[in-house]
Order: structure tokens, then C-alpha cells, then sequence
């Protein structure tokens, strides 16, 4: 700013999620912005359990801690966050107490309470603290392409939104310190309870968390149980066969609820002929126990629980523990069992009526690990082998037929599946919630597959989710779907799904930002494809190692990559592939400033568009036409360009890309001597590249800050041309 002009004040009034002075401006401001109703606080704590018997110690433990918001030093008061852990051996009671608890204080959290089943002693792979964060940061309404990629990024964001917040958070079945410590949150406002079979003691010397120790029931505990679940009078008129009762269920109450609900159903069964039933039991699996055994203490009750089932739910009860992930949802346990829905609903009811199984939300179930352990030790041992391979088949074919019918709500040009028949038509939105709702099942999936051999579907399944984890950002589940699917393709030594395989994970370290990483996968790719002779993934490794040396500034291989791939596609018909091909030739060609050549080739490659109807494809052409004729200075038609680009992306609701065009629209304005304009064009995209947290942000900040000098201030009497 000139020492001469006066020094001017604005008002910003209104709501905006980034506030930008682009300049001089005149006037006060006032700025609304168009946004989705925002998500109510998170309430996401399990249903606590009935009956449940006070374990009054830790209870008073950890409301002592409710008041703990304080570390005081010799220095200094320091607000700190205040963690319990609380620990104990499986079936215990871990996650009973801190859901009760919890519970009861939740009105004193008024930002919410976030719930995570870590799955640290799951029978499939825990999560890791960035998949936890990434459900947390979805949770608190951070949209997908806001969420960092990297652990540090998530952390210190999830640390940021819950700044100055009261939240509970209870993170349940925890493996290691390391596992939980970026999980915590810095604000002393918020507490946080851990369950896990481990003490954690690293949790105590580094973050001051507060250890308890739950051991298994007491005798007068455990009997207290068997009054709330059983009775009173019955429980007082068998004292001898309680105290047998209790001994055999080795004081553990999930073994004790699933004793007294047998006790409520056979309510004319005296309770010392329950007794006399376990005690036979616990004799005749005494030979089958073995040292380390984790399912030891409750074999005996889960065994004559089991023997007491009908036989169609006993035999649901062992299928579904086939079941690979945390959580069962009903279409998928009456395809293990090949049952229609409502009959296997009928089924998992009853087991859920037995404490044999968990409901966890509308059509979803969950085994507690222990049981999950002794349902797949029964279809071992109960289901023939091929019962068993049937049944797991049965599963992945269905995880396999909604991840493509997904796929093809996604990507409906994209190229199908082969072997796999084409799906019923499904909406977008329904797709994407499916996907959303099992996609940590899809991932434990695709592992399940190449462990039990189905090694076909493995890799089809892993192709097939490309497409939603495209969509909302799951980097890391696009990466290791693949990886998984990569082995499966290779132990099938099926080079065509290999190759197709690499070229998707090329395209995910691409968009990374590793081109390192993408080069090799390309060029991995291109081998396999050629080896077979895959046209339509040789066509798109030739590209993508285009767009690679398009990135480096190597426009030469550029051109002579984006060329091969155009033959190759034009040679098996394939116009997609040929459009995208021509519009990176014209990509190559500008770089090179062969910029005629260029708008040739965006021309060929508009047409290809307009015949398929693809029109994200069409707005993406006309943003290249822009730049290009922004470089060859025919500043009317690039503006007129641009503005049909921004037009097209804000219909089909691609807000980036959005974004982009209108940064390239200030430009246009500013070599056509508009400032105000300009600048108008670049804050809208620097407002929107700021909320999507895009690092393209950063390059447009510098060019509005870079509109000073004489002929970009508003009160010289310049009006815009």
C-alpha cells in the first residue's frame, strides 16, 4: 500500500469457514455461505449390559477421576487429559464396566462420547491408529478429503477439534500403548478410558494414565449375578449348588450369564442338576485341554451351552464363526449358513437371547472373542471340510457381489470384472453407505480369501473396492487391498489380474503424490499386461507412466507415452481410454509449448467425451483448453473455457475441481486487466482449497498476494475492462 492512501476498515459479518482479505476492498462485508447441516455430537456408546453388578471399587475409582483435571508441578498448574486403563484377563468384565460407567456420566460430556472396538485380541487384525483416527475425524464431521493421509497429520487434527471440548472417549480392547497413545486427545476437558488384557504400563509412566486391575467375580459377586439374572428365592434355596455353579463358570460372568439364562429357560430343572450337567462336561473336555488354552475357563459352559441348542441354531452359532471381521451382518450370516434372512435372523436372535451373541445396531452382531474362538473351533470340528469351504465361498461370493454392484454405481464406464456377472443396478448413495458400513469386513475379506485359498475372489474383491476407496480418500485400504490381492493374483498365477492389480496401485501412489512408487507399479503393470495381452491395462500403464514423466516435466517420454497408449486403445475400441489418451497428449504437447497441438488434441478428446456423455470428463478437457489458451494469450476464449469448466464441475459437485477452474479463471481475468475479478475468482478458490485442506492452496495464496502494485488498486479509478 502507497504511504499517500488511506488506511481502510472492514467489518466481516456472516458465516464463512476461512476469511481471506484479498486486497483493498471498500465497504464492509458481509459473506454466506451455502453449508450442510452440520452432524449432531457424537453419541456412540454401546447398549450397556442388564444386571450388571457394580464392581463398586473401580466404580468409585473412576468417579474420583472425573474431578482430576489437573497436574500440579512445582512451576505451574498444567490442565492435563485424564486416562484409566483398565485391564483383566478375557471374559472378565472390562468392557461391561467401562460401558456402564460410562453411561452413567455421559450427560457430563456434553461434546459427545466416541466408542472404537480397537480389535487387539480379535482373530483378525487390530487397527491401527490411523484407521481409528480416520473414524474418529469422520465421527467429529470432518469430510473424507479433509482427513490428513499421514498419522501425525490425523493426530494433531483430532487433537485440534477437540480442543476446549468435554468428550468421552472409550477405546475398548487396546493391544499396546502404542496402539492407543495417538488416540488421545490433549484437552483436559475430555477423559478416556482403555480396556485391554494388557496392564499397558507404558500408558501409566508416560501419559499419568490411572491403572485398575479387574479380576473375576467374587463368591459373593458372582452369586449377586445369579439373584439379578436367575431369581432370588432359587438362588437362596440351592446355596451348595450356586457355589458349584459359580466354581465351575471359574467366577467369570460371561460365563455366569450364559449358565443363568439356561437357568431361566428350564425353570423346573433344580439348579444342582445344572451343576451335576457342567460338572460331567468339565470332566469329559478335561483330556482336550491344553497348556496356553485361552478358552480353558469357559470351554465347559460354552460346551454344554452349545450342546443345548436346536440343531439349526447350533449350527448357525459355529458357521458365523467363520466370519472374518469384528462385526456380522445379518445378510452375510444367512449367506454363510445359506439361510433366508429371516430365518437366520430367528436363529441369531435366539443366541443373542442365550448371551452367546451380541447385537450391535440394526441387522449387525457381534461374537465376543471368546465365543468367536469356540464357534470356529465347532465347525472344525462339527462342519465336513467342504461344509466349511462351501460356507466361506458362500461369504466372500456375497461380500464379492455388493462390492462390484458398488463399483459399477462408481465408476459406471468402468471396465467390468471378468468372470464376475454384471450386478443389479444400484443407487449411488446406497452403495456408498453399504461400502461404508463393511468396509473394515471387506479388508478382513480380502486377507481371509488368500488365507483360505479362494484365491480368485481375493483379488476380484480387492479390484472391485478400488472404486470406494477411491471415492472417500482410504488411501491406505486402497493400498493394502491391493497388496493382498496382488498375492492372491499371483498365487492363482493369473498375470491378467496382476497386471490390472499394479495399474490400480499405481494410480493410488500416483494421486499420492509418489511417483516413484507409481513409475514402478506402471511399468510393472505394462509388463504383466503385454505378457498376456491385456490392451485395455496396457493402454492405461502406458498412460500412467505418462502421467508420471507428465509430472517430472519430461515431455518428451510424456508424448510418447500418451501416443502409445492412444494406438493401443484405438486398437481394441476402447473410446474411453482413447479420450483420456488424447487428452494427455494434449497435456504433453502444452508442456512442451506445442501449444496448437495441444487444443487439437482437446478437441479430438471433447468429442470422444461427448459420445460416451461423460461430462466430468468433458469439464476436465475444458480446464486443460483453458491453461493452454491462457499460454498461447487467447485470454476471451481461455476465460470462456474456464468458465464452462467451472459450470460442469459445480453441476456434477466436484468442489475441487471447481476450485481449480476458478483459480485459473483469475488468471484469465488478470491478463485481461480485471483485478477486481481476478482477485474475486482466486479467493473463491482459495476459500474452498482451504476448507478441502488441499495443498494447492498454498500456490493460490501466493498469487493473490501477489495482486499489488499500481494497476491492481481498486481506488486509482481503474475500473475492469
Amino acid at each position: 500500500m502507497s504511504e499517500h492512501l488511506n488506511p481502510i476498515e472492514n467489518d466481516f459479518s456472516g458465516h464463512s469457514g476461512a476469511v481471506v482479505q484479498a486486497g483493498l476492498i471498500h465497504g464492509n462485508v458481509n459473506l454466506r455461505t451455502v453449508t450442510d447441516v452440520p452432524l449432531p455430537s457424537p453419541r456412540q456408546l454401546p447398549a450397556a449390559t442388564k444386571g450388571f453388578i457394580d464392581r463398586e471399587v473401580h466404580i468409585q475409582q473412576l468417579d474420583s477421576l472425573l474431578d482430576e483435571v489437573e497436574l500440579v508441578t512445582d512451576k505451574a498448574r498444567l490442565p492435563v487429559v485424564t486416562i484409566s486403563t483398565i485391564s483383566g484377563s478375557a471374559g472378565v468384565g472390562k468392557t461391561a464396566l467401562a460401558v456402564h460407567w460410562a453411561h452413567r456420566v455421559r450427560e457430563r460430556f456434553p461434546d459427545g462420547d466416541i466408542y472404537i472396538n480397537l480389535r487387539g485380541y480379535d482373530a483378525v487384525p487390530p487397527l491401527t491408529p490411523s484407521e481409528a483416527l480416520d473414524g474418529f475425524l469422520r465421527a467429529l464431521d470432518v469430510p473424507a478429503e479433509k482427513i490428513p493421509r499421514d498419522l501425525h497429520g490425523r493426530a494433531a487434527l483430532y487433537r485440534s477439534l477437540t480442543t476446549g471440548r468435554k468428550m468421552l472417549i472409550l477405546l475398548d480392547n487396546a493391544a499396546t500403548a502404542e496402539q492407543v497413545r495417538p488416540l488421545l486427545p490433549a484437552s483436559p476437558g475430555c477423559m478416556v478410558i482403555i480396556t485391554s488384557r494388557s496392564r499397558l504400563s507404558g500408558l501409566a509412566v508416560r501419559d499419568g494414565a490411572i491403572r485398575a486391575v479387574l479380576d473375576v467375580l467374587s463368591d459373593h459377586d458372582a452369586t449377586r449375578l445369579l439373584k439379578l439374572t436367575i431369581g432370588t428365592d432359587r438362588v437362596r434355596r440351592e446355596p451348595e449348588a450356586v457355589a458349584k455353579l459359580v466354581e465351575l463358570c471359574s467366577h467369570l460372568p460371561l460365563a455366569l450369564r450364559i449358565v443363568a439364562d439356561r437357568a431361566c429357560i428350564d425353570q423346573d430343572t433344580p439348579l444342582a442338576d445344572l451343576a451335576r450337567e457342567l460338572t460331567a462336561e468339565e470332566s469329559r473336555l478335561d483330556a482336550l485341554t491344553v497348556d496356553d488354552d485361552e478358552l480353558s475357563a469357559v470351554r465347559t459352559v460354552l460346551s454344554w451351552s452349545y450342546r443345548a441348542l436346536n440343531p439349526d441354531t447350533a449350527r448357525t452359532f459355529r458357521l458365523i464363526g467363520i466370519h472374518p471381521g469384528a462385526d456380522i451382518p445379518l445378510h452375510a450370516a444367512a449367506r454363510l449358513t445359506g439361510l433366508t434372512a429371516p430365518s437366520a435372523r430367528r436363529h441369531l436372535e435366539s443366541l443373542v437371547g442365550l448371551h452367546m451373541l451380541t447385537r450391535t445396531g440394526p441387522h449387525r452382531y457381534r461374537l465376543h472373542d471368546l465365543l468367536k474362538l469356540y464357534a470356529a473351533e465347532r465347525a472344525n470340528e462339527d462342519e465336513t471340510p467342504d461344509a466349511v469351504h462351501r460356507a466361506r465361498e458362500r461369504l466372500l461370493r456375497w461380500y464379492l457381489q455388493h462390492t462390484y454392484a458398488a463399483y459399477r454405481a462408481i465408476l459406471p464406464q468402468g471396465r467390468p470384472l471378468p468372470g464376475v456377472d454384471a450386478p443389479a443396478e444400484e443407487a449411488l448413495d446406497d452403495a456408498l453407505r453399504w461400502c461404508e458400513q463393511e468396509r473394515l469386513n471387506l479388508l478382513d475379506a480380502i486377507q481371509a480369501a488368500l488365507k483360505w485359498g479362494h484365491h480368485q475372489l481375493g483379488w476380484q474383491i480387492a479390484l472391485a473396492g478400488m472404486a470406494f476407496f477411491e471415492r472417500r480418500s482410504y488411501w491406505k485400504a486402497w493400498v493394502d487391498s491391493h497388496l493382498t490381492g496382488l498375492e492372491c493374483a499371483r498365487h492363482e498365477g493369473n498375470r491378467l489380474a496382476e497386471g490390472w492389480l499394479l495399474l490400480s496401485l499405481g494410480d493410488a501412489w500416483w494421486d499420492r503424490g509418489d511417483l516413484d512408487e507409481a513409475r514402478r507399479c506402471y511399468a510393472h503393470s505394462l509388463q504383466a499386461a503385454q505378457d498376456v495381452g491385456d490392451g485395455w491395462t496396457t493402454g492405461f500403464a502406458l498412460r500412467g507412466c505418462g502421467l508420471v514423466d507428465e509430472d517430472r516435466g519430461n515431455y518428451s517420454e510424456a508424448t510418447r507415452y500418451a501416443q502409445e497408449a492412444l494406438r493401443t486403445f484405438q486398437h481394441i475400441s476402447e473410446e474411453r481410454g482413447t479420450g483420456l489418451a488424447l487428452m494427455s497428449l494434449g497435456n504433453a504437447h502444452r508442456g512442451a509449448g506445442r501449444l496448437t497441438d495441444a487444443l487439437a488434441a482437446y478437441d479430438e478428446a471433447t468429442n470422444v467425451f461427448r459420445h460416451l456423455n461423460n461430462r466430468w470428463s468433458q469439464a476436465l478437457v475444458e480446464l486443460h483448453r483453458g491453461q493452454t489458451l491462457l499460454r498461447a494469450h487467447d485470454h476471451d476464449q481461455a476465460l470462456h473455457a474456464l468458465a464452462a469448466a467451472t459450470d460442469l464441475f459445480r453441476e456434477l459437485g466436484d468442489r475441487r475441481h471447481v476450485a481449480l477452474a476458478r483459480a485459473h479463471e483469475g488468471d484469465a481475468h488478470l491478463a485481461r486487466h480485471q483485478p477486481h475479478a481476478a482477485r474475486q475468482a482466486l479467493t473463491d478458490a482459495l476459500l474452498t482449497l482451504l476448507e478441502l485442506d488441499d495443498p494447492l492452496a498454498a500456490d493460490v495464496k501466493r498469487r493473490l498476494a501477489e495482486l499489488g502494485g499500481d494497476n491492481t488498486r481498486p481506488n486509482q479509478g481503474e475500473p475492469d475492462e
